[in-house]
């Protein structure tokens, strides 16, 4: 699921400030971004051929990298490069016409990247009050934010042209869907 506040999409340029005025917060928790700036980005294990359990194997999301709250620009951007060109790769017709049975999708499956489990109201309890603590975070920055149908938003797309704004969702992120309450 692609949360519209969601790293993965402001992160990238495909309709970044569109996304954002009425957008939900995303990123990733888990697995651990490579932070030693060689441009890789690991993922979650994934078992070998063979010798993984028979749940770890039916699991759809096994090795799939996956963002964390306090992954950067770079990290996240690294991630979802990848799984650009493996569509590429396979002959993903233009990226807003794929489909998930597309044959170029099924097989880069692997390679999407995640949404911190945080970020899912689905997997976070707390997913409400989080939101509610990411807008007062922001605020306290001084960037319009707004809750939005039960997601975090901006009140204008202007307001991802302030100075610091991407460390600021960031910490914003960390301290609001992390536990730091």
């Amino acid at each position: 699921m692609l949360n519209l506040f969601n790293r993965a999409a402001v992160f990238t340029s495909v309709g970044a400030v569109g996304l954002l005025v009425l957008t939900a917060c995303g990123g990733a928790g888990g697995g651990d971004a490579d932070r030693s700036g060689k441009g890789e980005v690991a993922s979650l294990d994934s078992p070998a051929a063979g010798g993984g359990s028979a749940s770890a194997s039916a699991e759809p999301d096994a090795g799939r990298p996956q963002i964390r709250l306090d992954s950067t620009n770079a990290e996240v951007n690294r991630m979802y490069d990848a799984w650009l060109a493996c569509l590429k790769e396979h002959g993903a017709a233009e990226k807003y016409k794929r489909k998930p049975n597309d044959p170029s999708v099924l097989a880069c499956k692997g390679k999407e990247p995640l949404d911190p489990p945080e970020l899912d109201p689905a997997k976070n309890p707390d997913y409400a009050d989080d939101t509610r603590a990411m807008v007062k975070c922001m605020k306290g920055h001084g960037i319009k934010a707004l809750v939005v149908d039960g997601q975090w938003g901006l009140e204008t797309g202007d307001e991802i042209n302030r100075p610091h704004y991407n460390d600021y969702v960031i910490d914003c992120q960390v301290k609001a869907f992390g536990g730091d309450k």
